[in-house]
């Protein structure tokens, strides 16, 4: 019985020497990024976030996740006060901005944060004024001009 049990054990250990893992990982890595989650539901069903998963074909993660990193490029050059009055204005510009996936938006400039999201850095410019006239619809007339120059910058 010793004999058979070490037999088995050397069979499995020379089958595991032929497995090769990369090969495996190539196979599973697109189904498990095509399976990831989507950030939030009712952020996927969002008016811009749909537009943009339309418009530029990026999927809603990405959308989610770029808008995010667009947001909080404007929210570094408005003042506390402004980015607080536009929250109040359009709620979803905070959800939006509280969406990024973890760590991303510590990544340094916008066009990094795009490259984490599997974008080219190209798709901000792409992304930018999609995002800008949507907060500007929900904003009063003051705040969109705080926010045209906010993205000016």
């Amino acid at each position: 019985m010793r004999s058979l049990t070490l037999a088995a054990l050397i069979l499995l250990v020379s089958n595991a020497n032929a497995f090769d893992f990369g090969s495996v990982m190539q196979t599973v890595a697109p189904v498990a990024q095509s399976a990831a989650p989507i950030a939030d539901n009712a952020l996927a069903s969002n008016p811009l976030i749909k537009n943009l998963t339309t418009t530029l074909g990026v999927t809603p993660t990405q959308a989610i996740g770029g808008t995010a990193a667009i947001i909080n490029d404007a929210k570094n050059n408005m003042s506390a006060t402004d980015f607080a009055a536009l929250t109040k204005q359009v709620p979803q510009a905070g959800t939006l901005l509280n969406a990024a996936p973890a760590g991303m938006l510590g990544l340094g400039n916008v066009g990094s944060q795009f490259s984490f999201l599997g974008m080219d850095a190209s798709m901000v410019n792409k992304f930018s004024p999609l995002v800008l006239q949507y907060l500007q619809d929900g904003a009063t007339p003051g705040m969109d001009k705080i926010l045209a120059a906010a993205f000016a910058q």
